[in-house]
């Protein structure tokens, strides 16, 4: 006869079909099965489940893997049709994983990016704030919430994290709320202002790095905000220096893409290729 090892419903329940002689030692193979756990960890613990949901999560990096998780892949939860975004996608898996553990300030700081990349920094501002709360160690999550209100334009409270930014020990507050005030100063119009708060960020980085802090970001794009202040300063040289530092320091893969697709496009007019750069991509980055 056949049997089936695991009940054939849920994400952690598909396993394969057993062909099963009516022996009884072998009748007992499907559940020695389901004790271990099952093909794809039935009864998992919590832990196990939090862990499996975050994975679904960063699997997810492309349109044919949209695709893969629909159909319920890798023991994930089968996507719904309607989530055909890699935003929307990972949000589905990260948002079951903090249902896991919903003290925990990963899946949400994930989620926050999530709504980042859609352009929804009102919702993405949301999630930062529930991450930032969660942690003992929430600068990542303060400089997130500084991004999003300076894109929404909103300055006030964003000058206020950098004041606390500037209070803490050990992160070289310094150059991290100097290099966020130059930011925002250039997002104003104050090129001037900003020029002095890049420069001394820049300068403090070289005593130490160009990450803020123990995050992910950096502030790379000082030098690239220093060619755009230089070049409409009417120092067309001075502007193209500081472009080319900041390529020097542009290793990430997906910046290069972009440079690559449009260099050929817009490199007779330096104006135009650094204006796409900053519209398209510095500004909506940190």
């Amino acid at each position: 006869m056949r049997m089936l090892a695991g009940n054939g419903s849920g994400p952690y329940n598909r396993c394969m079909e057993v062909q099963v002689r009516p022996r009884p030692f072998r009748i007992l193979v499907p559940f020695l099965l389901l004790a271990l756990g099952g093909c794809c960890g039935a009864f998992q613990s919590k832990a196990e489940h939090y862990k499996k949901e975050m994975d679904c999560a960063t699997r997810l990096t492309d349109e044919r893997s949209i695709q893969i998780l629909q159909k319920g892949m890798f023991c994930c939860e089968p996507l719904p049709s309607k989530l055909t975004t890699l935003p929307a996608a990972r949000r589905f898996y990260l948002l079951r994983a903090w249902a896991l553990r919903p003290e925990s300030d990963e899946p949400p700081a994930a989620i926050a990016q999530t709504y980042w990349d859609e352009g929804n920094y009102k919702e993405a501002l949301r999630y930062f704030d529930a991450a930032r709360t969660r942690t003992a160690r929430p600068l990542a999550d303060v400089i997130g919430e500084v991004t999003m209100y300076r894109l929404m334009r909103d300055y006030p409270p964003a000058m206020a994290w950098i004041r606390w930014i500037r209070t803490q020990k050990g992160i070289d507050g310094d150059k991290i709320a100097d290099y966020l005030t130059g930011r925002i100063l250039y997002d104003e119009g104050n090129y001037a202002e900003a020029a002095k708060y890049f420069q001394s960020a820049i300068a403090r980085s070289e005593k130490g790095s160009d990450f803020l802090g123990d995050t992910p970001y950096t502030m790379r794009d000082a030098w690239f905000y220093m060619a755009q202040i230089k070049r409409k300063e009417g120092d067309l040289m001075g502007g193209h220096e500081e472009f080319v530092a900041f390529l020097k320091k542009m290793s990430n893969p997906d910046f290069q893409l972009f440079y690559a697709y449009w260099l050929p496009r817009l490199g007779k007019d330096e104006g135009a290729l650094f204006d796409k750069i900053e519209k398209d991509w510095v500004h909506i980055r940190q």
